[in-house]
């Protein structure tokens, strides 16, 4: 009798995976071609094609297929964007995400034609400038970054950093590593009396304030630029705050969280909000596929969960805690001590 392999499961899901990479490139060719900026009023594909110069037939299979990717909808032959669209990929928006998502692009773009030789060769020892921590990659990503908080993250940090005890009595915060200083903007905009700091580099700190002035933050947030591995970073404060910065062995995460500990005042915290990884290094899977590129050709060496909170404890931090929380529908880790 013959009998045929007999499969508790189908393969839909390999199919998923594999389709995930024509989903991706159509998203990324759309933004180049700036296809979103035309679609936030009902609009049929020829007046799409004359607008972006593009094949009319070409272009309604392109609309079509981003239909069916979710981005934008189709109702009666006329396409516009759906909310995720109109908040995230129209140019000129707070939140706008095109210029990260291609700057995420284009770093991934010669690595996934190199993946097999990463893999079997391991890293070629990238120069430091080069790496997650090194200064130009902050400062050529610090617009980007500048998006992704106005798109949610800031506010969600500033909602679980207010609800943590004593926040409501903090009256002076440093934002340690604080970027274009939108994190400490919606920190500010939950306590009234509190004025903060963004401390980061020069570079860096010049974006902030330029975003500072912009949305009428400069009674409450100000900024100091330099190194925090070397420089001063002041003292008395009643809460440091270090978000999505710590990427870096532990020697160097304790030095930093001893000048932190030293700055804060009796009684005052510290938190801090990373990306970790979970499960033996295997989730979230967002996380681990998104930090590939980084990871395997030896820009970023990503940490596991707790990293923190052990380097507080080192670091003479007293009642530290540790635990996960939603980030926009990402997990991260809030960690906490207190002097």
């Amino acid at each position: 009798m013959n009998n045929l392999p007999a499969l508790e499961i189908d393969f839909s899901e390999l199919i998923n995976i594999y389709f995930g990479t024509i989903a991706s490139r159509l998203l990324m060719t759309a933004i180049d071609m700036k296809v979103f900026d035309h679609l936030e009023h009902p609009v049929s594909s020829d007046t799409v094609a004359e607008a972006i110069i593009s094949h009319p037939y070409n272009t309604g299979l392109m609309l079509d297929a981003l239909c069916a990717s979710g981005v934008i909808m189709k109702n009666n032959s006329l396409y516009s964007n759906c909310q995720l669209a109109t908040d995230f990929l129209v140019c000129g928006k707070p939140a706008y995400l095109g210029e990260w998502l291609k700057r995420a692009d284009d770093a991934a773009q010669p690595f996934l034609f190199k993946m097999e030789h990463y893999i079997r060769s391991g890293p070629d020892s990238p120069a430091e400038e080069e790496t997650m921590n090194g200064e130009a990659h902050c400062e050529y990503y610090t617009h980007s970054h500048a998006a992704s908080s106005f798109a949610g993250i800031a506010k969600s940090f500033a909602n679980h950093i207010s609800a943590l005890p004593g926040f409501k009595e903090c009256r002076k915060l440093l934002d340690l590593g604080g970027g274009p200083g939108i994190n400490a903007m919606a920190v500010t905009e939950k306590n009234t009396d509190l004025k903060a700091t963004v401390f980061d580099r020069p570079g860096i700190v010049k974006i902030a304030e330029e975003y500072i002035k912009k949305y009428g933050f400069e009674d409450s947030v100000s900024t100091i630029g330099g190194d925090y591995t070397r420089d001063s970073i002041g003292a008395e404060y009643d809460m440091i705050m270090i978000t999505d910065s710590l990427y870096y062995d532990d020697n160097d995460v304790d030095a930093v969280l001893k000048r932190c500990h030293d700055a804060i005042k009796k009684g005052g915290m510290f938190v801090g909000i990373h990306a970790v990884l979970t499960h033996e290094r295997t989730r979230p899977a967002n996380l681990v596929l998104d930090l590939l590129t980084e990871t395997m050709t030896g820009q970023a060496h990503m940490r596991e969960e707790k990293f923190l909170m052990y380097a507080l404890e080192r670091c003479g931090f007293k009642d530290t805690t540790s635990k996960m929380i939603d980030v926009c529908g990402m997990q991260m880790e809030m960690n906490t001590g207190i002097i």
